[in-house]
């Protein structure tokens, strides 16, 4: 195990340890980045429907650094977690009951970051490319951050916007 923030630093400190990247990139098959969170109790957890502001945040979280729309986002969430007819997504919030020792938690959920090694991220890692060029390169083929991970896994309401806020900073 190594102790980074993410896949791609995983990879860079790798390097800075004095492995050959070439062996390295050659070798490589992917870098699995994770985090716990907690799990909302399913027994108490309370729903609520979600504001326009609180989904827009969370839009504009997922999207971060990278180049994707939040609007985008946002119209393919209500397409895929909202309620039918109104498009309402429903996020939940940690209430607490026996079954939890009135925590409102039960268990945890893992947050998983996957750079797989693909011909074009094994040429970065070859040349030593920065971390940003490697998060670059890896979103736009499609990995999700830990932080997407863990949203998506709150529109899922396994979890709570707290709890994978703290995972993921």
């Amino acid at each position: 195990t190594l102790h980074t923030n993410s896949a791609p630093e995983s990879v860079v400190r790798m390097l800075d340890m004095g492995l050959d990247p070439f062996n390295f990139a050659d070798a490589l098959v992917g870098v699995l980045s994770q985090r716990l969170a907690r799990r909302l109790c399913p027994e108490c957890r309370k729903p609520h429907v979600s504001s326009a502001d609180e989904l827009g945040q969370m839009a504009q979280e997922y999207c971060g650094t990278t180049a994707l729309d939040p609007a985008r986002v946002l119209a393919d969430w209500r397409a895929r977690y909202g309620q039918e007819g109104s498009g309402d997504i429903v996020l939940y919030q940690p209430v607490g009951c026996e079954r939890c020792h009135h925590s409102g938690y039960r268990g945890r959920v893992g947050l998983y970051e996957l750079m797989t090694a693909t011909p074009a991220i094994k040429k970065l890692v070859q040349s030593r490319a920065p971390v940003d060029l490697l998060f670059e390169r890896a979103t736009a083929e499609g990995m999700l951050r830990l932080l997407q991970y863990g949203l998506l896994k709150v529109l899922q309401g396994a979890t709570d916007l707290r709890s994978v806020r703290g995972a993921c900073a």
